[in-house]
């Protein structure tokens, strides 16, 4: 009777079988880490994408509800209760009345080291100036590379309108606002940017 009569295995079959086990179980695993690395990327990018939408979408409606209120500034020149520079901008609008008071609201969006930060203070449009020494604040996203705001208007009768880089003691809101962002990390990728209209026009003085 010869071995395979006998049913029995040589140490070299063995040796061979269990090294292509070994192959089988590495491509296996090998496989599983690419699909765990896959699925986590896309829960990322799923996340990213929310975020963006989320920020694009608080942004534009507070920015389409800005309120052309005009006061009085320090120099006594009756401007548009608007202020906006390269990397910050502040202006009056509406707030939902969730989670806080609904209402109208002083708004600032600046960037606070890494993250983009909405400061906020209730007003009834009456007070000047922006100043957010008692403003609540929160943060709108938490990792951010740079932040650029630009204008489009014309902020005097004498001019064309332009885009600019600045928009203070203008004597009304301006046509277009555009925010652009980055975000943070050692790949500062650029969001798609945001162009608001505002919706409201110079109210009457």
């Amino acid at each position: 009777m010869n071995r395979r009569q006998q049913g029995g295995f040589t140490l070299i079959e063995l040796l061979v079988g269990m090294t292509l086990l070994g192959f089988i179980i590495v491509a296996v695993a090998g496989g599983l880490r690419i699909g765990i690395a896959g699925t986590d990327r896309v829960t990322t990018r799923a996340a990213q994408l929310d975020e963006l939408r989320g920020v694009h979408s608080f942004l534009r409606e507070r920015l389409e509800a800005a309120r052309p209120i005009r006061w009085t500034d320090e120099r006594g020149r009756s401007v548009i209760a608007f202020d906006g520079g390269p990397d910050r901008l502040a202006f009056v609008s509406d707030m939902p009345a969730f989670p806080d008071i609904g209402g109208l609201y002083k708004l600032v969006v600046v960037r606070v080291g890494t993250k983009l930060v909405l400061m906020r203070e209730l007003t009834e449009g009456r007070v000047s100036g922006f100043d957010t020494a008692n403003a609540a604040s929160d943060v709108i996203v938490r990792d951010i590379g740079t932040l650029r705001f630009s204008y489009f208007g014309s902020p005097d009768a004498r001019s064309e309108p332009a885009w600019s880089d600045t928009w203070q003691g203008a004597r009304g809101l301006p046509e277009l606002i555009r925010i652009e962002i980055s975000a943070g990390g050692s790949i500062q990728r650029m969001w798609p940017s945001i162009v608001v209209a505002p919706r409201l026009g110079e109210q009457p003085r």
